[in-house]
């Protein structure tokens, strides 16, 4: 009888070990394409962007306080200053067109931005 109980609790540690093993393979075989898509995603992005005009546009636009300052520092500031008092879900937005355009949504994910409601949302 002790045996049969043994030999029960014995098959049960081995079908529960077994399922960790398929769940943990699993996470990981879904972690791996996860990162292959985005991978992928970032390739097509930088091949789509040769035919585009947006990135240029981008560049001019996020660079012109630089270009301002040059002439006029306190113009620039006042840009500067302007963007900042934006509400932080649309300097989200500015990020992520950025981070898509220049294939830098690897740098964005690594920061871990968050949309919350700041100061200028409420």
């Amino acid at each position: 009888m002790w045996l049969s109980i043994i030999s029960g609790v014995k098959e049960l540690g081995s079908i529960w070990l077994k399922s960790r093993k398929a769940k943990a393979e699993a996470e990981i075989a879904f972690q791996n394409k996860l990162a292959q898509t985005e991978a992928d995603w970032d390739v097509v992005a930088q091949q789509q962007a040769q035919y585009s005009w947006k990135d240029e546009l981008i560049t001019i636009i996020w660079y012109s306080p630089l270009v301002v300052a040059w002439f006029e520092p306190e113009k620039a500031m006042e840009w500067v200053e302007w963007v900042s008092k934006l509400p932080y879900f649309y300097q989200f937005g500015m990020f992520g067109i950025m981070a898509a355009s220049f294939g830098l949504r690897w740098y964005f994910k690594q920061q871990s931005f968050r949309v919350s409601k700041g100061k200028a949302d409420k």
